[in-house]
């Protein structure tokens, strides 16, 4: 029998954002969401550290031993001190509002964010094999230095990339997400992924994605067509897992 996987990751998982992602979580829970992966951001946009707040650890730590999975979500999720490229404007400024971190990055500067975040999660006794970069995006580099640093996985808006061998494979699944800042940014997102979903039901696609933001909450339209998408992909037989399931060891 083929694997339907639903992938439902919550994104900006940080001690500011506790309440409202705690809220989400239940919330996918009761709508049959039994494993989601948390993209946790270490030290968001350098405010608090991850470790300053034990509640904040104590609830990731049970929401693992429960099945979620852990993924480090870039280091502090903005664009502090980096420089900008005209290229990219778009991007940092406009798609993100300065938070694509590790777009035109120094490796030396990656690296040690990289290699912090890892051993932050050690300490915390969060076991990762996925890193994924704020907004999807970065520099063709990153996967390479992440497989330096042992991650098993990361991803792009359109993929799943295994990091597992020399060569990098990946698995073709856009996923759906929600652009929320703005009501015609609102609208296009509603459309945009109400055609994401009927194209990968009539694909019957084995892997689909969903990232919630957690603002997304905050608009009822967003919110409603969030929980009958899910609720849609798990009727048809999806089983939600997490990314981890996809890595061989």
């Amino acid at each position: 029998m083929a694997e339907k996987f639903l992938f439902v990751t919550l994104h900006d998982v940080h001690p500011l954002n506790r309440a409202k992602i705690e809220k989400q979580r239940e919330q996918l829970l009761s709508w049959g969401v039994k494993k989601t992966g948390l993209l946790i951001i270490p030290f968001y946009h350098h405010l608090k550290s991850i470790e300053e707040d034990e509640e904040f650890c104590a609830w990731v730590g049970d929401r693992l031993s429960r099945g979620d999975e852990p993924i480090i979500h870039g280091f502090y999720h903005d664009r502090l001190g980096s420089k900008e490229k005209l290229s990219q404007l778009f991007w940092t400024r406009f798609y993100t509002q300065g938070e694509a971190e590790f777009l035109n990055i120094e490796e030396s500067e990656a690296l040690r964010r990289i290699g912090q975040a890892k051993k932050l999660f050690g300490q915390l006794g969060w076991p990762t094999k996925g890193f994924i970069a704020p907004g999807w995006l970065y520099e063709p580099p990153l996967l390479h230095w992440l497989r330096r640093a042992g991650f098993r996985y990361t991803a792009a808006i359109d993929r799943i990339i295994l990091l597992e061998n020399l060569t990098s494979s990946s698995i073709y699944s856009f996923s759906l997400c929600w652009s929320n800042r703005s009501p015609w940014r609102r609208m296009i997102s509603r459309a945009w992924n109400s055609w994401l979903k009927c194209r990968a039901i009539g694909k019957e696609k084995g892997y689909v994605r969903i990232a919630v933001h957690p603002e997304d909450s905050d608009y009822r339209s967003l919110w409603e067509q969030l929980e009958r998408f899910v609720k849609n992909f798990l009727d048809r037989g999806m089983e939600s897992e997490t990314y981890g399931v996809l890595v061989k060891s």
